[in-house]
């Protein structure tokens, strides 16, 4: 079994040069900033979009890149860890009505963040519909009522991305809600399952698709289900082509994955997560072990990360307006590392192909398994967006990116660009991606200061001495380590890993672990620093990947 931190609450901060892409001939614009923890978009129309904040519980309006003073509608969210205001979609109606779907954990008491600030438990994860009227989301209606109490006292792993399908109908992802283990988690003695982890399918007015034709089963909540075994995800999306629904998936320790969806879809967790022949959880389990209901079967990932890199958004490129070379193409984000991956779909868009023209040995991926993070690299199609949280394609043909961070992105090709841009070339754009070049080559900004004596940045510290973060490799992690210095001397840490990584004072689970210092998320291509002021030895470690280790020693 692989050891490895439970990362994906590390969330990665935006390049300070801005987000850039791999093709010269595309560009990245900023189409708005000051979002408070946004989750998921949905447009209305062109230059008219709808955006969920996670803790408020409201519902932004952006017109023509201009966040509105009034939200459309503020709910009161349970917001612990993943709770919140979590996925929104939009259909618009045959008689002019625009139907607005939003799932979000429901507050108790009726109070913003109650769960955290009183302990107060939720109301429940809920899915309703309301419509768009006049500016605002009025007429409520209560389409799914699930738990949202854990059991293992952590607001987790509550999904939420909503899709409306090709068949008109309302496609809903739940994970399994801080450890519940029911049958629909595989457990052959578990309770029955209650509606948790998995894809739920219903019409838009909450009734049973196709009652005389059940999936897994003609039971409540069995016949609610469309797909089930999943852990959690933030992304689903139908392909344009086949119709075919594709989600994310987050692993545990490890198994991050992506995967074709069909009716009885079971995805294998809690027995199995990644490739089964992996069995990287340690569980020894096979497809014979799970649990099955009705026409329900298992299926592997089309791909999944041994690391986990906190896999976020899904979304099909159904446009042409990006380049042809890019229609029909699946982009996903991450939270970790703050990138955006694209991949081609191959043959019957059953597999992901990885020969995208693209730098990178693909011939590593055949195994359909990331086993090293630099395997990523031929479907690493952006960086420095922040933590990804949304993907879309709105009316006008462009790629949405929305970040954690509180910013809305847009790609399109440099001709049609409107507003200064970052460039389109991730070489060009990051003068520190040759690590190991001495600081006077290099160029940019600094980031973010911490206090007087930390920064992130990509430049670092001239004076300072230079510590290159080389990637998953123990006491080799950090070279130089040991590191030896007098005080009042710098350390700057350069990322020279394809992911992010940082730089967490203690060990893993001490108790004094990040007090001395903690860089939080150091993205590719960036830089920490922090000056030693007092004698001593300080041991640190990786908080994503906590095998890294490494120790400083001021004399």
């Amino acid at each position: 079994m692989i050891s490895l931190s439970y990362a994906a609450y590390m969330k990665a901060p935006q390049s300070p040069i801005g987000p850039t892409v791999k093709d010269d001939k595309i560009v990245v614009e900023k189409v708005t900033d000051g979002l408070d923890i946004p989750t998921s978009m949905a447009f209305l129309g062109p230059n008219d979009i709808l955006v969920t904040e996670k803790e408020t519980g409201k519902v932004m309006h952006i017109v023509d890149g201009q966040i509105q003073e009034e939200p459309v509608l503020d709910v009161a969210v349970a917001n612990s860890i993943e709770r919140g205001l979590l996925g929104i979609a939009i259909s618009k109606q045959p008689d002019g009505k625009a139907y607005v779907f939003l799932s979000y954990t429901e507050s108790g008491n009726h109070e913003d963040g109650s769960d955290v600030e009183d302990n107060v438990e939720p109301a429940g994860n809920r899915l309703y519909r309301y419509e768009y009227i006049d500016g605002e989301l009025k007429n409520p209606i209560l389409l799914l009522d699930l738990t949202a109490e854990p059991e293992n006292d952590r607001g987790e792993h509550n999904g939420g991305k909503i899709r409306i399908g090709p068949d008109n109908n309302v496609y809903f992802i739940v994970g399994e809600v801080g450890g519940h283990r029911t049958q629909a988690q595989n457990i052959e003695d578990g309770p029955k399952p209650n509606g948790l982890g998995g894809v739920l399918r219903i019409t838009q007015d909450g009734d049973i698709v196709d009652p005389s034709n059940p999936i897994f089963g003609d039971e409540s909540p069995l016949n609610l289900y469309y797909a089930m075994g999943i852990r959690n995800s933030f992304g689903i999306d139908f392909d344009p082509v086949t119709g075919d629904l594709w989600d994310t998936e987050n692993g545990p320790t490890a198994g991050d994955e992506i995967n074709m969806l069909y009716p009885g879809f079971n995805g294998g967790w809690v027995l199995i997560q990644g490739n089964s022949k992996d069995d990287l959880i340690g569980t020894g389990a096979t497809s014979d072990d799970l649990v099955y209901f009705g026409k329900s079967s298992y299926a592997e990932p089309k791909l999944s990360w041994i690391t986990p890199i906190g896999i976020t958004a899904l979304k099909f490129m159904n446009s042409d307006k990006m380049g042809k070379e890019y229609q029909n193409d699946m982009f996903v984000g991450d939270i970790n590392n703050g990138l955006l991956y694209r991949f081609i779909l191959g043959g019957n868009r059953s597999d992901l192909s990885f020969d995208n023209g693209y730098s990178g040995n693909t011939a590593l991926l055949t195994d359909k398994v990331v086993n090293d993070p630099k395997e990523n690299q031929p479907f690493v199609f952006g960086e420095g967006f922040g933590g990804i949280t949304d993907i879309e394609v709105g009316p006008d043909g462009f790629l949405y990116v929305l970040s954690y961070t509180g910013s809305l992105f847009r790609i399109v090709p440099a001709s049609s660009s409107s507003s200064t841009a970052s460039s389109g070339s991730m070489a060009e754009s990051n003068p520190s991606s040759n690590i190991g070049t001495s600081s006077e080559e290099e160029e940019g900004q600094q980031s973010e200061l911490s206090d007087n004596e930390e920064e992130q940045s990509n430049t670092g510290n001239g004076n300072s001495v230079p510590v290159v973060i080389q990637g998953l490799s123990g006491d080799r992690s950090y070279s130089p380590n040991p590191i030896t210095i007098e005080t009042g001397q710098t350390i700057t840490w350069y990322n020279g890993d394809t992911i992010s990584h940082s730089v967490t004072s203690g060990l893993d689970n001490s108790d004094d672990s990040g007090e001395e210092f903690d860089s939080k998320a150091i993205i590719p291509n960036q830089s920490y620093s922090i000056t030693f002021e007092d004698y001593g030895t300080y041991p640190y470690y990786c908080f994503y990947h906590p095998s890294m280790v490494g120790e400083v020693i001021v004399k």
